[in-house]
């Protein structure tokens, strides 16, 4: 991702960051607003920061983001084989889609992602569904 695209979603609202005191930017989040959904393009959390919740937490503020803004649900494209990537976030709620239910945008980037030298095999889109309590 570029830097005129985190200062995007920056600008829009749509990526957080955790900070440590002491040890400073620890991990970030940047999604985008879509009609259907919060688009997950990014989760990093710094190597010797990994393991103590950072990840979930960036994830959750996502969510409870999605939630207030009316959005029905969160969306990301992940590597399925990773233990840090699909497991993660199905510990988070988050189920795998299969092709049969992917829609048009979800296509659209996975296939990007095909021509960027992704391995397709390897990769998934996801889904979590916004509770209506929540929104």
């Amino acid at each position: 991702m570029s830097e005129q695209d985190h200062r995007a979603w920056i600008a829009a609202g749509t990526s957080w960051v955790a900070e440590c005191p002491g040890a400073g930017l620890a991990g970030f989040l940047v999604a985008e607003r879509t009609a259907d959904a919060l688009h997950v393009w990014e989760l990093a959390v710094r190597r010797e920061m990994q393991g103590r919740g950072i990840g979930g937490r960036l994830v959750r503020a996502a969510i409870d983001a999605a939630a207030a803004a009316g959005l029905p649900a969160i969306t990301l494209t992940t590597f399925r084989d990773l233990p840090w990537n699909q497991p993660f976030y199905a510990r988070l709620g988050f189920a795998t889609l299969q092709a049969d239910g992917l829609n048009v945008r979800l296509q659209a980037i996975l296939a990007r992602e095909a021509s960027l030298g992704l391995p397709a095999a390897r990769r998934c889109a996801m889904r979590r569904e916004i509770a209506a309590a929540r929104r």
